[in-house]
């Protein structure tokens, strides 16, 4: 019997060429979407769950308050947190403290390699985090003063070696800044995975700043540049265990005795970090949860409207079917047969248009990793574990699931009626039939217009964020980073400015001046500037910055001046003189820029005399407020990163002749560089990410809602061959013709906008609100949708029915 289905499915598809390629094409290209956009979805939930411990491990969240406003929120908190949390409950098993560490340069054989990212930790942190040893004593790595564990991929770069055995290379000693401390290689490590939160180069013995930092490294109360990681016991629930934390904040910090701050603390599970965080000085990197649940939304809507596809078009093919049904069931053949019959077709053809969808994944990936800028592999997805099944047998599931809910109606109803019925043909002309393809076309372009309105939403605010006045000019702006081999001492200022002077003797180069920090970083915070004769502290954004620094970036005053080379001492203490911008100053309790200038502020334990107060500025993305900012005209060391402003001629010449002053200046060291628009951009990459993928996969849907339309009209149009015909030899015309079999399809379509464009209007509102900055919604919003999928649809309409529409009405009689 089931080899008779074979055949029959066989036959029906070469009987059918064009039919069964557009419901096959259809489905491979719902089904390979579907797989990428998972396969996309399931990297990012999977980030750091191949930790064995990832179910037990959070990290301490602390939020600080100044009165009742919340003036600091995130990881970063005091370093008796952790071991104090873990002295007092019972629930926590272990605990870690982990320290960022600044870029710096490391000499080997007295060449220099720079390690961007570092962090301090104990031995602990191995204990609790799945990493992979290559070489060294796991128990022992981090245990002692000055030692160093590198990844392979930094190991690699410094010893200039990629033979994978690390054992003769411990004990390696490795000098480490312009200091030369002398730091001992311990052991090697697997490089991080990429689907780990926690990125590191390098990791570091935390032991080694006790001794350099002092006391406070180990438990201090006040000293807050850490980050706690805890495990709790197996049955704690989460929860409920850090309710106990009130009652910690108050025994500890006794209100805002101890900070001066009311301190507030939870726990965030690390299995969420990645996709679930919103905080300030982030160590890990983060993406956004919301968005990719967004992103399998959307995966189910194509492989539904797939799936509608197929259901739509059967129902149509099924029509020219519904003698042979009557045939069958005057033989004697079954309603159960019947049904099985067409449930084997569905699950051939899904199964074809799934080795189709398979190999599409397989050519496409490469491109596919290019535009997500990730290394996915098929094999790897297909074999991750989600539950209790691996994914393939899920997708096999689906699959199946899929053939048979799209296979069953038509197999129901067609094998439900009379042979009187079928020989005759009445089932298109029933209502049933009429309905249910009318309301799933309906169903697939309410979600085609609410896909295009997405993207043009999408589009329109990643523009609008990169497009808006920031206050400040970064274009032809070249960042290069400090030396870090050069000696601190007090000739830094001397130093530095002739640097600068060197530069700007070239005649490309407009400008040139330092910041502690670059624009797009989280800058640091001091908690207690007050003007002087008040006792109301604020908080304000710090920075240190040269005199020249505000002309490259040509930022505005709006009152007093900008810095002078006067402004600079040698002496750290003899600064006095410090800018701020617009938001501080009202935060201050300034009425005006002009009331602000040469006002005292106290803060670092001095007087400060304001100079200056500029506009307000963007110096991070425009997802976040303008933050008040307090400029001080400081070198913090040869770390500060020299900005330049260049003229857009001659720029590789302009670049090389900074790079050859640098090395003139800074022998030895790192020269690194890059373009400050560029960098800032980079804040925007997974908005635009996003919105290159959204962007994409609406598109596969509404390919594949135009292939449902392009396979409907054309068999309606076959449909009424007969009736063409009819009307044509009593007078109408190809347009009469046209507008007859359009209108049909165009009152769904705009049913459909009716439908579907306030749905999508009120999720529109809500995603706008997760940016401080954000574009207005618009007419455009409501009329594109509309008119593209009307301008889409005609298209395919009028490509479809004029061929039947020119017939020559004998020839459309006598086919009918």
């Amino acid at each position: 019997m089931f080899k008779n289905y074979f055949k029959t499915t066989f036959r029906s598809l070469r009987k059918n060429t064009t039919f069964s390629l557009v419901n096959i094409l259809g489905l491979s290209i719902g089904l390979a979407a579907c797989i990428f956009i998972l396969e996309y979805a399931f990297f990012q939930l999977s980030f750091d769950k191949y930790h064995h411990k990832s179910d037990q491990i959070y990290r301490v969240m602390n939020e600080r308050f100044e009165g009742d406003q919340m003036i600091q929120r995130g990881q970063i908190t005091y370093s008796a947190v952790g071991p104090q949390m873990a002295g007092d409950y019972p629930e926590i098993v272990n605990y870690t403290t982990v320290n960022t560490f600044d870029g710096n340069v490391f000499l080997y054989e007295n060449k220099a390699s720079e390690i961007s990212s570092a962090l301090l930790v104990e031995p602990s942190f191995f204990e609790m985090f799945d990493i992979e040893v290559l070489a060294g004593n796991r128990e022992t790595l981090v245990s002692e003063n000055y030692q160093i564990v590198l990844t392979e991929s930094m190991a690699e770069k410094i010893f200039q070696t990629t033979d994978g055995d690390w054992t003769d290379y411990l004990g390696t000693v490795l000098e480490m800044g312009s200091q030369r401390s002398k730091w001992q290689l311990s052991g090697v490590v697997a490089d991080p995975p990429t689907n780990s939160s926690i990125q590191y180069e390098a990791l570091l013995s935390r032991v080694t700043t006790f001794s350099l930092w002092g006391e406070s490294a180990r438990f201090s109360w006040n000293n807050s540049d850490y980050f706690h990681y805890i495990e709790l016991a197996e049955s704690v629930d989460y929860s409920k265990f850090q309710e106990k934390f009130v009652d910690f904040s108050e025994k500890y910090f006794r209100g805002d005795k101890v900070t001066g701050n009311l301190e507030k603390f939870h726990l965030q599970p690390l299995a969420d970090v990645h996709l679930y965080s919103d905080y300030e000085y982030e160590i890990h990197e983060t993406s956004d949860g919301k968005m990719v649940w967004v992103l399998i939304i959307i995966a189910g809507f194509i492989i539904i409207m797939a799936w509608v596809n197929y259901v739509n078009l059967t129902t149509s093919k099924s029509l020219q079917r519904a003698k042979e049904v009557g045939i069958r069931k005057v033989v004697g053949a079954s309603r159960p047969q019947l049904v099985r019959q067409y449930l084997t077709e569905s699950m051939m053809l899904n199964l074809l248009a799934f080795v189709l969808a398979i190999t599409l994944v397989q050519a496409l990936q490469v491109p596919f990793n290019n535009l997500v800028e990730e290394n996915l592999s098929l094999l790897e997805f297909i074999f991750l574990k989600l539950g209790s099944l691996q994914v393939f047998v899920w997708m096999l599931i689906i699959l199946l699931l899929g053939s048979i809910g799209s296979g069953i109606y038509p197999a129901l109803v067609l094998s439900g009626f009379r042979p009187s019925q079928t020989l005759k043909g009445d089932y298109g002309k029933s209502t049933q039939g009429r309905v249910l393809r009318k309301s799933l076309v309906t169903f697939q372009f309410i979600l085609s217009t609410a896909l295009i309105a997405g993207t043009y939403l999408v589009m329109k605010q990643t523009r609008f964020m990169k497009s808006q006045d920031l206050g400040l000019n970064m274009e032809q702006v070249v960042t290069v980073e400090g030396p870090s081999l050069a000696n601190f001492d007090t000739t830094i200022v001397i130093h530095m400015n002739t640097f600068l002077n060197k530069l700007e003797q070239n005649a490309h180069v407009i400008k040139a001046g330092t910041s502690s920090n670059v624009f797009g970083s989280r800058m640091p915070r001091v908690f207690d500037v007050r003007r002087l004769g008040q006792t109301e502290d604020h908080m304000l954004n710090r920075m240190g910055a040269n005199y020249g620094f505000f002309d490259v970036y040509q930022i505005n005053f709006l009152a007093g001046r900008s810095f002078r080379p006067s402004d600079h001492k040698e002496d750290p203490r003899l600064i006095d003189a410090a800018i701020i911008n617009e938001k501080a100053s009202k935060i201050l309790g300034f009425k005006t820029a002009e009331e602000a200038v040469n006002e005292k502020l106290l803060f670092f334990g001095q007087e400060w005399t304001i100079v200056g107060i500029t506009d307000d500025f963007h110096h991070r993305s425009l997802k976040e407020s303008i933050e008040p900012m307090l400029i001080i005209p400081i070198y913090f060391g040869y770390s500060d990163t020299y900005q330049i402003r260049v003229s857009a001629d001659n720029v590789p010449q302009t670049l090389a002749y900074i790079e050859q002053t640098y090395n003139e200046f800074y022998p030895g060291d790192v020269f690194e560089y890059g373009f400050m628009d560029a960098r800032f951009n980079s804040l925007y990459k997974s908005d635009e990410q996003f919105g290159k993928i959204f962007n994409l996969f609406s598109f596969l849907a509404i390919a594949i809602a135009c292939l449902g339309l392009f396979g409907l009209v054309g068999y309606t149009a076959v449909q009424r061959t007969k009736e063409i015909g009819i009307r044509k030899v009593l007078g109408a015309s190809i347009p009469d013709i046209l507008q007859l079999l359009s209108m049909e399809f165009l009152g769904l379509i705009l049913l459909a906008n009716f439908i579907g464009l306030p749905l999508v209007y009120f999720a529109a509102q809500s995603w706008l609100e997760r940016y401080t900055f954000r574009t207005e919604i618009g007419w455009a919003f409501f009329a594109l949708p509309l008119l593209a999928v009307v301008f889409i649809s005609i298209v395919i309409i009028i490509g479809q029915t004029l061929k039947t529409a020119r017939l020559n009405p004998v020839q459309s009689l006598r086919c009918e």
